[in-house]
């Protein structure tokens, strides 16, 4: 039984017995173009929730919740593409939906695109794209990309060296939620850079919350 391509919603569609209240609010939803519920309808078709798993439906309705957007929606739609998960793989659709995350403002997206470009296994690798990608990643709030986007400034990857440039979003990092093991990379580049920068006559920068979290380490 089709209940979900409804033009108007005046065609009172009927639902199978299966849907609960909440599903068919989101079927309604998602007809009238609330991109939130468009991608949760993708998720329902991708998985079979409480209904037949279909990959085209779930394609069908991720497209129109990122292209009406989405953010997420059009994460899923990279990923998807970019592993070969129900579909057929596809590199360049992956790197266009991330983009198109990345315009919505998604910095998981950004920090993806520059590991892409980082490492070259979809493309062409290109550094000058993966710090590009990176430092939009970092200014937009992601820790472990302003991680990323230090070690390149430091070692002079894609960019020209700046060790201050380089210590200041270490300290970024730090202030902001890091894994235990990114943490522990960060502080031992610190470490390393603080010396380096007193030698050169430069003042390294302090950063209040990122030395309470040091301590209680």
């Amino acid at each position: 039984m089709t209940v979900h391509r409804w033009n108007k919603l005046s065609q009172n569609p009927v639902f199978p017995g299966s849907f609960t209240e909440e599903m068919k609010s989101t079927f309604t939803s998602g007809a009238m173009g609330d991109a939130d519920a468009q991608a949760v309808i993708g998720t329902i078709y991708l998985q079979g929730n409480g209904v037949p798993k279909n990959t085209s439906e779930a394609i069908h309705w991720y497209e129109k919740a990122a292209t009406n957007g989405n953010a997420s929606a059009a994460m899923t739609l990279g990923r998807l593409y970019v592993r070969g998960e129900h579909i057929d793989k596809d590199n360049d659709a992956a790197i266009a939906w991330y983009e198109k995350a990345a315009a919505l403002g998604d910095s998981k997206a950004m920090h993806r695109l520059g590991g892409i470009y980082a490492k070259g296994k979809i493309v062409s690798k290109d550094l000058n794209l993966a710090v590009f990608w990176f430092r939009k990643a970092a200014k937009a709030g992601d820790a472990s990309a302003q991680l990323v986007f230090a070690l390149m400034l430091r070692d002079g990857k894609g960019i020209e060296p700046n060790n201050g440039e380089a210590l200041k979003w270490i300290e970024q990092a730090l202030s902001s939620d890091l894994s235990d093991e990114n943490r522990a990379m960060a502080l031992r580049t610190k470490r390393s850079l603080t010396p380096k920068l007193q030698t050169s006559g430069s003042k390294p920068p302090v950063n209040i919350a990122s030395t309470k979290k040091e301590t209680a380490a």
